[in-house]
């Protein structure tokens, strides 16, 4: 008997039980006919639906399902039966076939909408029967809307597909006898548990490899804030891991029996447990709402998730991030508890274990060191339970021998600091942990080794808070805690970056501690009623005294928690070819040493939000922001020497005039360039974009696009004159561009002497993957220079389809849109800052209401960090003048408000 043969009760039913049978081939017996199973399988879904809204278990009501199956299909099987020729019609006891479940209907596990695998197991001589029972199985199942993965195999047939393909292996395992000759069951099962097992060591591989494979496709860290419930890492499939696992190791898939045999520890098995029943009701829910199978936590299911397990969120947390937050803490116990399995099982040998305590090399008293793991004597297992310091130790020498901390050693640490209070840390523990944070390495593995065992908690307590805490917006990809680690591993790859200014600069630094510290702590202060930003220096000045860090460095520490987000705001929002930008920035940020740091911290918090945030352009603003502030710190006169660079950038220009183009239009033009321009762009590239503007003598614009390969984006430029032409050149160029299916990513705007407008567009197109070809190219820039045209239409935009959930994850909008007027930065423009969550044609809807409020466009910066985007612009009036009439701000807000919806 399989571990899924466990004998089911009758299914609970509230109906009346109606009977309807047809006559069999000799007209004695009756048999249930399968048309009537549909109404019965509807029925008996609403049943359990009332069951599930009553708060009744998810196992309990997988287990209802299951049995609602089981009747369905027995009676189908029955009435295929009916059907054969009397000649060939056999006792069901001598059939030579079986029925069998498998998957997740043969583990008893069904969701509402899930598939049900069935293998028609049969001996080899009775081919020609079994695939005329096949055939009517599959149809009947089929019409009466079951979800069929079905098979016709032998037992040799099922033996070797398992024996060779992980899918087919951990199916198989969960195999349970339905109907027909249970003796045909008996002897396959065998021969796959005692076969299996011979090949342990293989198939353990095999599966490790699938699973590593299904985790890379739907999300590999706990922590992803859309998760598939079954398939992401510590969702169902790492419980079911265990289970096949075990099977492999030890022909069971039973926790408790697992537990019994001392290959998985009660506490593990527990915390498995808990999270299985716990997402089981989750899924089961997902599928009841969707009616269909549905396994995608998106953020609009997760808001409705919450106010369905009735979260009401606390201060400084939505109920949303409340219900995450506990899913987070389930499936991370998963994860934990599944991996551990994993290494038990492709270790597991008493000689290799023997070997392993009998060769270990003493290291520091406390610990050893074997050919596999590292671990503690019963004396250090003791001192590392209640002390911190000790742990860091053991860390330093699992990093030094590159082995791994031995699984029973990792779970005591961790039982015990799970209990252990936090309190005062001795200089021991400072010392070591300050020791760790300077270095670079595989510092960012350490601290979630750290955070896994609760030991960084007991170092920094706010991390604590932050264990599991999503923020909910459509920015950030990864929750707090793994966002902060996460930022510190990217900026130590800057180690091996030998061709950047980011990479430069990283290693110069003499002492990256604080950096590393700042990087850790930028985002706890989130999940509070007040700015992140401020409550995270007051918990970057409490973990300042508690690591006794001297007084330069609380404060440095201090800053840059404090002022994490300044670099990327001035950058991206402001002017960075006026002058007072950068002074006005580097009056914050008050010394070299600090812009460094700051710089460094900017890009790692940018680049660890989530996959595609950082482009080129984005870099190229943050350095171009940086070589002007650097310069009022290392100059005698504040400037001189970042304007030194910028003049020999256009000397170098000038030397590559063409002669078609006069020396005296050529020095104007070059002159004008923007600075960002000329710190990006070599000098012969761009002196041949500038040698173009001269056919504008006889063209009413120029365009003109490239694949920029190492962003996966397309940059398109356009060139046109102001004088004569129609009003509004930016919105009708981004209105085209948005028709033709682009994503604007970012957007620069710019005027040259001769009143020549020189706009330029980094988009992503959304129907090409990778380079896209020529003819695309141009299609698009004759797109362009035919909506410059007096007359043009204004662009339609096509209706892209998106999957349901992801068009309900786009109408929500949980942070509202924000409208900014600054009149005090510039001297000469209103500045309007945007932020709304991104959508096909947004930008040409708000650059369409500029120019109809009568707002003439000096500079624009769009930037698009994931789903959500920030939008820049500079105006004034008709006339030259800042909007400062109350009234007149009131209206340009309100229509750009309506324009984001």
């Amino acid at each position: 008997m399989t571990d899924q043969e466990q004998q089911l009760p009758a299914r609970r039913s509230t109906a009346k039980s109606v009977s309807h049978v047809v006559p069999t081939g000799d007209g004695n017996a009756t048999v249930a006919a399968p048309v009537a199973m549909r109404k019965q399988l509807k029925t008996g879904r609403l049943e359990i639906r009332a069951l599930h809204d009553k708060g009744v278990s998810g196992l309990e009501v997988a287990r209802e399902l299951t049995k609602l199956t089981d009747e369905i299909l027995s009676a189908i099987y029955q009435w295929a039966v009916a059907q054969l020729p009397n000649e060939v019609r056999i006792d069901e006891e001598d059939a030579p076939w079986a029925l069998v479940a498998h998957g997740g209907y043969g583990r008893c596990d069904l969701a509402p909408f899930s598939d049900v695998d069935l293998m028609l197991l049969h001996q080899p001589s009775a081919a020609e029967p079994a695939e005329t029972i096949a055939r009517l199985l599959n149809q009947a199942i089929t019409d009466v809307g079951l979800q069929l993965g079905f098979s016709l195999r032998t037992a040799a047939q099922a033996w070797k597909l398992a024996w060779s393909d992980a899918t087919v292996l951990t199916s198989l395992s969960e195999s349970r006898f339905l109907a027909g000759n249970r003796q045909v069951f008996d002897q396959y099962w065998h021969g796959l548990v005692t076969g299996t097992r011979r090949r342990a060591r293989r198939l353990i591989t095999l599966i490790e490899a699938a699973r590593r494979e299904e985790r890379r496709k739907y999300g590999e860290t706990i922590y992803l804030l859309e998760p598939n419930i079954k398939r992401s890492r510590g969702g169902l499939r790492d419980v079911q891991l265990v289970r096949w696992l075990g099977f492999v190791r030890y022909g069971t898939t039973d926790l408790g029996k697992l537990t019994e045999l001392e290959a998985l520890p009660a506490e593990d098995a527990q915390a498995l447990q808990r999270g299985y029943h716990y997402l089981l009701r989750i899924r089961h829910q997902m599928h009841f709402e969707a009616k269909r199978a549905h396994d995608q936590l998106d953020r609009a299911l997760q808001m409705r998730l919450a106010e369905w397990a009735g979260c009401r969120g606390a201060k400084g947390i939505l109920p949303v991030e409340q219900f995450m937050q506990e899913y987070f803490a389930h499936t991370s116990e998963i994860r934990y508890a599944s991996a551990h399995m994993l290494e038990n099982v492709k270790w597991q040998s008493p000689l290799g274990t023997s070997l392993q305590r009998t060769v270990g090399m003493p290291v520091q008293r406390d610990y050893r060191v074997g050919f596999r793991y590292v671990w503690a004597t019963r004396s250090g297992l003791e001192r590392l339970k209640r002390d911190p310091a000790a742990v860091l130790e053991l860390m330093a020498v699992s990093s030094r021998y590159g082995k791994p901390i031995d699984p029973v050693t990792w779970r005591e640490i961790r039982t015990a600091m799970r209990k252990r209070k936090i309190g005062e840390i001795d200089q021991v523990t400072i010392e070591r942990f300050l020791r760790l944070m300077a270095q670079s390495g595989n510092l960012a593995d350490q601290l979630r080794r750290l955070h896994e065992l609760r030991v960084l908690e007991q170092i920094l307590p706010a991390m604590k808070h932050a264990r599991c805490l999503l923020q909910f917006n459509q920015y950030h990809k990864y929750t707090v805690d793994a966002h902060c680690i996460r930022a510190v591993e990217c900026v130590t790859e800057l180690e091996q970056d030998r061709t950047s200014l980011l990479g430069s600069v990283y290693r110069s630094l003499r002492d990256k501690t604080i950096l590393h510290l700042a990087l850790l702590l930028h985002d706890l202060g989130k999940g509070y009623p007040e700015d992140h930003s401020e409550v995270g220096a007051r918990i970057a000045a409490e973990i300042a005294d508690r690591l006794r860090l001297n007084p330069q460095d609380k404060e440095t520490l201090i800053f840059l928690v404090q002022h994490h987000l300044l670099m990327v705001h001035t950058a991206f929002r402001f002017d960075l070819s006026d002058d007072e930008t950068a002074v006005r920035f580097a009056a914050v940020v008050g010394s070299s040493e600090r812009l460094q740091l700051l710089l460094l911290l900017t890009y790692a918090d940018l680049a660890s939000v989530g996959p595609g945030v950082v482009n080129e352009w984005k870099v190229d603003l943050l350095l171009q922001l940086y070589y002007q502030t650097d310069a009022h710190f290392r100059d005698e006169r504040p400037g001189e020497g970042f304007h030194e660079d910028i003049l020999q950038r256009r000397d170098a220009i000038r030397i590559h005039r063409p002669e078609a183009c006069p020396q005296a239009w050529w020095d104007e033009q070059v002159d004008a360039l923007p600075i960002g321009y000329l710190i990006r762009t070599p000098a012969a590239l761009a002196a041949s974009e500038l040698a173009r503007l001269r056919e504008l003598d006889h063209k009413h614009c120029l365009t003109w696009g490239r694949f920029i390969d190492s962003q996966k984006a397309l940059e398109f430029v356009v060139a046109t004159r102001q004088t004569g032409r129609p009003i509004g050149t930016f919105h009708r160029i981004t209105g085209t561009l948005s028709s033709m299916g682009m994503q604007i990513i970012a957007a620069e705007i710019h005027t040259q002497p001769a009143d020549i407008a020189w706009d330029r567009f980094l988009v992503q197109d959304t129907e090409f993957e990778g380079t896209p070809p020529a003819e695309r190219i141009d299609a698009i820039c004759s797109a362009m220079e035919q909506c410059l045209a007096p007359d043009s239409p204004p662009p339609s935009f096509r209706k892209v389809w998106k999957p349901r959930s992801q068009q309900l994850t786009d109408g929500m909008q949980v942070q509202p849109t924000q409208v900014r007027f600054d009149n005090s930065t510039s001297d000469r423009h209103t500045i309007i800052t945007l932020f709304a969550y991104d959508r096909m044609g947004l930008l040409y809807a708000v650059s369409k209401v500029l120019f109809d409020m009568q707002l003439v466009l000096h500079s624009a910066k769009i930037s698009t960090h994931l789903d959500q985007v920030v939008d820049v612009f500079y105006v004034t009036d008709m006339n030259g003048n800042k909007i400062t009439e109350s009234t007149r701000l009131y209206m340009i807000r309100q229509r750009l408000l309506q324009a984001c919806q």
